[in-house]
């Protein structure tokens, strides 16, 4: 009975055996199938990590946009037909420091999202017309320290201060 095996195995060696899976061919099945799982685990836990990243980025730059609107439509509200008299003088001879005040009184600091710094400033250098909103914040990606986002603003008011005479 083992001889007429043995030849028929000789005869046709690619055919398949009867008896089942090799304990070698289960041990190399088994190693490729939890390989993949950990690749497709370690994918997914880097996924979920990135999902929160930009969760957090995605409100930070909301909070900066926001405030920017605010900042924007607070300047454009502030004409120079709404000055008095004696405020159009004033606001004329410094356009920057007049709407730095107004602008950090109409859109307080308090209302941006915390663990965002905002600073408002005369421009510096050849720009001493225009006001600089700079904001800071750190970054919710490792690896990523302080960003900036720098906006500058022109009085909406001060192209009515020049004149021509």
């Amino acid at each position: 009975m083992i001889s007429t095996q043995l030849q028929q195995r000789r005869q046709n060696p690619h055919r398949p055996s009867a008896n089942g899976f090799t304990l070698v061919e289960v041990v190399i099945a088994g190693v490729i199938l939890v390989s993949v799982m950990t690749a497709v685990a370690q994918m997914s836990v880097s996924s979920l990590g990135g999902s929160k990243n930009r969760n957090s980025r995605d409100e930070l730059e909301a909070a900066v946009n926001n405030d920017i609107q605010l900042l924007q439509q607070a300047d454009s509200y502030l004409t120079f037909e709404s000055l008095s008299d004696s405020e159009q003088i004033k606001a004329c001879l410094d356009p920057t420091s007049y709407l730095i005040p107004y602008l950090e009184n109409e859109v307080p600091q308090e209302d941006l999202q915390p663990g965002i710094k905002r600073s408002i400033n005369a421009g510096a250098g050849v720009t001493l017309d225009l006001v600089e909103v700079t904001y800071q914040f750190a970054g919710p990606e490792n690896g990523v320290s302080d960003e900036f986002r720098i906006i500058e603003l022109n009085p909406n008011f001060s192209a009515q201060c020049y004149t021509t005479s």
